[in-house]
């Protein structure tokens, strides 16, 4: 019993693990999920902002819109009017500034919101007018309409205030000008609103011209009649800071919701990374993992020359986890390295319990694994702690791996000169070039899958597999080819010049004991197609 303890604490300690190493763990992830829940909601409030702004601007832009249209309107309407009345005042009679002619004159200013008063003066010489029989001549007009209708910008005549005097004679209308910009909109805002004729104010808020800038928000219409006349509609900064808030206070609710929702989300994910590494650490101390080994055959006579040690996860309920959910993990969190000591310890083991003392097993290894400066002299120690030759124990590289600095191309180069085969495993699916692979120390190729699939088949992939054996020809490596899964296929690679094939054609990964039953059974494996399941081939 104390000897059984020992052992298992020794292996707690190797493994790094312990109530204290938990503790940290999950401290570690709790700060990383309440950073993150941080980050998320700052994003989630700034982005509501934003949208807030973005609302708030296009609402009020469309009001100031409305506001110009309806100015606009209002405009046109005083200038075709007072044009129609004026025509109309010419033609009928008498016109000589009596009774009649001036109770005339009256009714148009009394009916018309627009129109302060009516003024007849015949050849520029005021003779009368709705309220007066003041005689005194026009002043020089300001301008001349594209309608061909004179204008004086700032009449004075005998009225108390400024006003815009329009017309062709002998009629002529005082505009009040106010008229056009004093809109009653819908919702009440800090509304300012200039009409401007070539460039000069005719008219504005309340009749007080204000400094505005390009903080205001503004809205410019020109008139159809003449694109000299433009109303401009402006809003102060506050109105938009104000319709801001509002907005900002309408999506507050659903953006808290999204911000506990990404919380809860963060914290589940954070919780699920948590328990994955825990349950990877409790399946090494509680014997979950085991590993399974698929043969890898020569396609010349069918003889099973090697296997390679696949690592399987079966926890104690029962449930299988796949290969790529707890690899990739452990590769992303730094615990892939206590997988690859579990498969090395494991298949020394294995492979000195084997009767056959000529066999050789593969084992995969990570890039994280390659980095660690002692990882071959440990591996080293390892096999001769075994009596096992570094010979039987192949070593293979993913090329997805292979962009190595100096200290892992050195790591290789130790194991090689130690005896063991080293494999580019899934090539060409990564990058490698053919110098990079004449300057790496590697003996054999393994042909991905997907391009053995591919054979026969006539998709754009099914030469690949060529190229990569002519390649390993002219580097003199041999070649393992993955995933046969007919005969077709492995007589179309035996004729390629493929040495080696592993895949359910000739048996599927099996535990240990089951392997060494396979290898004391026939010495040349079957060429029936064994029925397929949804296990992955390879780790």
């Amino acid at each position: 019993m104390l000897g059984q303890a020992k052992k298992i604490r020794i292996r707690d300690i190797l493994l790094n693990i312990g109530p204290k190493h938990n503790h940290m763990c999950k401290k570690k992830l709790l700060w990383q999920g309440i950073l993150i829940s941080i980050l998320a909601c700052v994003v989630v409030a700034l982005f509501t902002a934003w949208l807030a702004r973005k609302q708030a601007e296009e609402e009020l832009r469309s009001y100031l819109q409305d506001i110009t249209e309806q100015a606009m309107l209002r405009s046109d309407r005083a200038y075709i009017e007072s044009g129609l009345l004026l025509s109309e005042l010419d033609k009928s009679g008498p016109n000589d500034c009596g009774d009649a002619h001036r109770q005339r004159l009256s009714e148009v200013t009394f009916d018309e919101l627009f129109v302060r008063n009516v003024l007849y003066a015949p050849n520029g010489i005021v003779q009368c007018s709705a309220s007066s029989h003041r005689t005194y001549p026009l002043p020089l007009r300001d301008q001349k309409t594209i309608m061909g209708r004179s204008l004086w910008f700032e009449f004075k005549g005998d009225f108390p205030k400024r006003s815009i005097l329009y017309g062709a004679g002998p009629h002529y209308a005082v505009m009040n000008s106010q008229y056009w910009v004093d809109i009653l909109p819908v919702k009440k805002r800090s509304l300012y609103i200039e009409a401007v004729l070539n460039q000069r104010v005719l008219a504005s808020s309340n009749d007080v011209r204000i400094k505005t800038n390009t903080a205001w928000l503004s809205k410019s219409r020109a008139s159809q009649n003449n694109p000299n006349y433009i109303i401009t509609a402006y809003l102060p900064p506050q109105e938009l800071q104000r319709a801001w808030r509002e907005y900002f206070k309408d999506f507050l609710p659903l953006s808290i919701v999204i911000c506990m929702l990404l919380i809860g989300i963060i914290f589940w994910l954070n919780q699920r990374r948590y328990t994955m590494g825990y349950e990877i650490i409790e399946g090494l101390k509680e014997s979950e993992f085991q590993l399974h080994y698929q043969p890898i055959v020569s396609l010349a006579d069918g003889k099973v020359k090697s296997a390679e040690a696949l690592l399987r996860w079966q926890r104690q309920d029962g449930s299988i986890v796949s290969p790529d959910i707890f690899i990739t993990y452990a590769e992303d969190n730094g615990q892939i390295g206590k997988l690859t000591q579990f498969v090395l310890e494991q298949a020394v083991s294995d492979l000195s319990r084997l009767s056959d003392q000529m066999m050789t097993v593969s084992v995969n290894l990570a890039g994280a694994d390659l980095a660690t400066p002692d990882f071959a002299e440990k591996l080293i120690t390892l096999c001769a702690g075994h009596k096992i030759s570094a010979q039987r124990l192949k070593l293979e590289i993913t090329e997805r791996s292979l962009v190595l600095g100096q200290n892992e191309i050195e790591v290789i180069t130790r194991l090689r000169q130690a005896g063991h085969i080293i494999l580019i495993d899934d090539f060409g699916t990564g990058y490698s070039s053919l110098s990079y692979l004449h300057n790496l120390p590697v003996d054999i190729l393994k042909i991905d899958k997907s391009f053995v699939q591919a054979l026969g088949s006539g998709a754009a992939t099914h030469h690949v597999a060529l190229h990569i054996v002519q390649m390993a020809k002219a580097l003199g490596l041999s070649v393992v080819a993955e995933g046969i899964e007919t005969i077709e296929q492995a007589k179309i690679l035996k004729e390629m010049g493929v040495e080696y094939g592993q895949g359910w054609l000739y048996a599927k990964a099996m535990p240990f004991e089951t392997f060494g039953q396979f290898l004391r059974g026939p010495t040349t494996a079957s060429i029936k197609p064994l029925s397929s399941d949804s296990l992955p081939e390879n780790v």
